[in-house]
């Protein structure tokens, strides 16, 4: 997969280029981090800032959180049933969210490209498209790992204020309960992986070529870094993780919206307990 990635969205770059794609990934990398800080080697004076991460996610997380809890609250949902099928219904929330996330990450990096071509002397502009296509593929996954969560947790609850909250502190939790566990061993765990965050953020390095990267804790008086080789373990089981995170929550808010109140699947569960009661 890392032979894959490398060469497409990295290449043989001239210097410009290489600083437009720095710039590029380095700016959509501060939408994704969250308490702890993963660079590449290259990076001499990593430098930590939650701020665009926390706007961000509050943003989504105030267009997102009452799509489906404010449809519940009002009895809005049975509606909707009568004109469209729960699975339509479904998939517009999410494209409601997707394109709202579009609009606040993709548009303006796409600018960013723009900016960065006129303001770099001597970028060659057909190299530096792999660049764009990367971070543009990147921030998609971000949104739909983001859109999914933000979704599930408002199928959960008929109050915007109590998804609201509880969807920023998961984001919140998920980071510092997994970076706390591994500061004991100081070593790469799998455990780590449980935060969305750093299997996004460990991703983007993928996308970009990267073959190791340095994962700081800087939560603890005493700090620790460790090398991962994104070549072996700490690279191939971001997909896996990934994955399994994209389709819990499909799951989640399928079973939420759909599958609840579909009668013949309700049946079917039904059926399924009492033969295996």
């Amino acid at each position: 997969m890392m032979i894959f990635f490398g060469p497409f969205f990295s290449g043989q770059m001239s210097d410009p280029n290489s600083v437009l794609e720095t710039h590029l990934w380095g700016t959509i990398r501060n939408f994704v981090r969250f308490q702890v800080l993963i660079t590449s080697p290259d990076d001499t004076d990593p430098t930590f800032d939650t701020g665009y991460s926390i706007l961000f996610l509050i943003g989504m997380i105030l267009m997102g959180a009452g799509l489906i809890s404010d449809d519940r609250k009002n009895l809005m949902d049975d509606i909707y049933d009568s004109k469209v099928t729960r699975n339509v219904y479904l998939l517009g929330k999410f494209g409601s969210l997707f394109l709202f996330g579009n609009l606040l990450l993709v548009i303006p990096t796409i600018i960013e490209w723009g900016l960065l071509i006129i303001g770099i002397e001597g970028v060659d502009i057909i190299s530096a498209i792999p660049a764009l296509i990367g971070v543009i593929l990147f921030s998609e996954i971000v949104l739909i790992c983001l859109g999914l969560v933000i979704l599930s947790f408002s199928s959960l609850f008929t109050n915007r204020i109590y998804s609201s909250i509880l969807v920023f502190g998961y984001f919140l939790a998920i980071t510092s309960v997994f970076t706390g566990l591994i500061a004991n061993n100081q070593s790469f765990t799998p455990i780590m992986y449980l935060d969305l965050f750093t299997v996004l953020t460990i991703l983007s390095f993928l996308l970009q070529g990267e073959r190791t990267v340095i994962y700081y804790n800087i939560q603890d008086d005493s700090p620790f870094q460790i090398t991962l080789d994104l070549t072996k373990d700490p690279g191939i089981l971001v997909f896996p993780f990934l994955l399994i995170f994209i389709l819990l929550n499909c799951f989640l808010c399928f079973y939420r919206i759909v599958w609840k109140y579909n009668s013949p699947h309700s049946y079917l569960w039904q059926f399924i307990r009492r033969i295996t009661s």
